[in-house]
């Protein structure tokens, strides 16, 4: 398959201190993405608070999310990305450390919107800035960077369950995570970062054209079934667990942790894959082992085949972002951030479109169907994946 060239240009900035800084920072948004689950209990033992009210905070999270991701690339490419990710980072910050101080409900809203606005900004700002530093390898290094969410969300509940074991409230904790975030704000303060591509103004026509490009929108589809696709995963694979194997909540559970740690380590494999093979091709063997993780998890019987299904379709369906974004910064450079602000925006509606198509299949036909319905996604994925093969070998060299 034929690469997209890129701008070529000396940089005069620390490329590997940036990654550091990105991956710290995608630490830290990986943590806001489980903060709800993970503080749930603190709220309703705190503040009395309902299922409804949880629900209603993940909403205003997934609010805040939409909306940065719409907003930062264009911001990206007018002023550069040093003040931006500096200002998200203070939104997390900002709410790690009111959440565990407030008594006012409305205090909690307003911060995980802003956990949400942050997340949005920090999810697609790191993604194009690494696009940018490494424009050779941009699907390996995202997956890195990928790797680094995965840190984090596994690891909140974690520190958290072990701390309050050692007897540490949640405002001590929730204090201690907030001061973490300050280490990738102090390394964007002294860090130079790559200059802003359009600094002399909006250009209105590429994006427009961007907009009519019909292979940025196919990828923006297909991330919009994967997005649909890992959020489906993590809100109802407990239920299937629950109902299918008969499990308990506890075991239950471990379902998640298993499929994280799986797509965690296909991550740091892809790091190595994408700079070896055409990232088509990888993508492709992961969607293959994603539908036949779903396979033994519809066919199975025991609790064990559950969580051989489920590991493989986590370590299956890791390669999606990391090889969609990286086309995508290949084929827009000058305006890489408003072409992540696209593509997110499409996947962050699949999200939401998604997840309320499923609710209503399994309430009608049972969680049974579960499998059935996520292998149908990825055969569409998989279609979409064609043509998007088709349309990127036609691309010049």
């Amino acid at each position: 398959m034929k690469e997209f060239n890129s701008v070529n240009t000396t940089p005069t900035y620390s490329r590997n201190l940036l990654l550091v800084a990105a991956c710290l920072s995608i630490v830290m948004f990986g943590i806001t993405c489980v903060a709800i689950g993970t503080i749930s209990q603190y709220l309703t033992a705190s503040f009395a608070v309902d299922k409804i009210f949880i629900g209603l905070l993940a909403s205003l999270f997934a609010a805040g999310a939409l909306i940065g991701s719409v907003s930062f690339g264009p911001i990206v490419d007018r002023f550069g990305y040093k003040f931006i990710l500096i200002f998200s980072l203070i939104f997390l910050f900002s709410g790690f450390e009111v959440i565990g101080r407030t008594s006012q409900l409305n205090v909690i809203r307003a911060m995980i919107f802003l956990f949400g606005l942050g997340g949005g900004i920090i999810n697609g700002g790191t993604s194009a800035l690494v696009s940018d530093l490494y424009p050779e390898k941009k699907g390996a290094y995202l997956s890195i960077l990928g790797v680094f969410w995965g840190v984090g969300a596994l690891s909140f509940p974690l520190v958290t369950s072990v701390l309050l074991n050692k007897e540490m409230n949640y405002t001590s904790i929730l204090t201690l995570i907030g001061l973490l975030t300050l280490i990738p704000i102090a390394m964007f303060l002294v860090l130079r970062c790559p200059p802003p591509k359009n600094s002399g103004g909006v250009p209105y026509r590429k994006y427009l054209n961007m907009i009519k490009n019909p292979t940025i929108l196919l990828i923006g589809f297909f991330l919009f079934f994967q997005s649909g696709f890992e959020t489906l995963t993590t809100t109802w694979t407990p239920k299937y667990f629950l109902e299918k194997y008969m499990s308990d909540t506890q075991t239950a559970l471990l379902s998640l942790t298993a499929m994280s740690i799986s797509l965690t380590v296909s991550r740091l494999l892809l790091g190595y894959l994408l700079k070896k093979f055409e990232n088509w091709k990888v993508l492709l063997a992961g969607l293959l082992i994603t539908i036949f993780g779903l396979l033994v998890m519809r066919l199975g019987t025991s609790y064990l085949a559950g969580m051989i299904g489920i590991s493989l379709l986590g370590f299956g369906a890791a390669a999606a972002f990391p090889v969609m974004l990286g086309y995508v910064g290949s084929m827009y450079p000058e305006i890489s951030g408003a072409a992540f602000s696209l593509v997110l925006f499409i996947a962050l509606s699949g999200n939401a479109m998604l997840n309320a198509l499923g609710g209503y299949i399994f309430e009608k036909y049972q969680i049974s169907s579960f499998a059935i319905f996520m292998i149908g996604i990825i055969l569409i994925m998989m279609f979409l994946l064609y043509l998007i093969a088709l349309r990127i070998k036609k691309q010049p060299e």
